[in-house]
């Protein structure tokens, strides 16, 4: 029977946690590690048991999979000419697309981000956009620039969000499947 926290299923490691969530899920990180999360209140151990039982074979060709194709080391941090140079493209990128679009005070910094190439706050009109892409193609980074711009005028990924891309940055889908096949992080 399982219980929260470590345990050993054929093998595995498998972490139980309960969390705020509204249906248990199983996840498989890329490092091999398995984690079943479950609701708080309503599901008992016995429901994530018999849940983690019926995807078992998922779970070990998933496993199997990450464990073969590790994900890419990240590079170093960036440093001393790396940041001077993207600091110098993002300060004209952000001044040319900052005057096209019309968005005046709009605030940048960098900083190490392990998932995302750059976030916007658009109340408070700050751009944060992620080191990594010191060792990225101008060209990525300008999409990103144009990327995180846009969400000043439309906050979410939806269509009003994609038309706007589209109209700003034809061809902004390839540099998008671009910068993410390479830049897995």
């Amino acid at each position: 029977m399982l219980h929260t926290g470590e345990n050993i299923v054929g093998g595995v490691p498998v972490e139980v946690v309960r969390k705020r969530v509204r249906r248990i899920s199983i996840r498989v990180g890329a490092d091999g590690r398995v984690t079943v999360s479950l609701p708080r209140w309503f599901a008992t151990l016995r429901d994530a048991e018999e849940f983690l039982v019926s995807k078992w074979n998922w779970v070990v060709k998933t496993r199997e999979k990450a464990l073969a194709n590790p994900p890419p080391a990240l590079h170093a941090p960036p440093a001393g000419l790396e940041i001077l140079s993207l600091q110098a493209l993002l300060q004209t990128l952000n001044a040319k697309w900052s005057a096209a679009l019309g968005e005046p005070g709009v605030r940048w910094r960098l900083r190490r981000m392990k998932t995302l190439w750059g976030s916007c706050h658009w109340r408070r009109r700050v751009i944060t956009y992620n080191t990594e892409l010191a060792f990225m193609a101008d060209d990525l980074v300008e999409y990103v620039v144009v990327h995180e711009f846009t969400h000043f005028a439309a906050h979410d990924h939806g269509a009003a969000f994609q038309r706007l891309m589209d109209e700003r940055l034809p061809g902004w889908r390839e540099l998008r499947r671009r910068l993410n096949k390479r830049g897995k992080m």
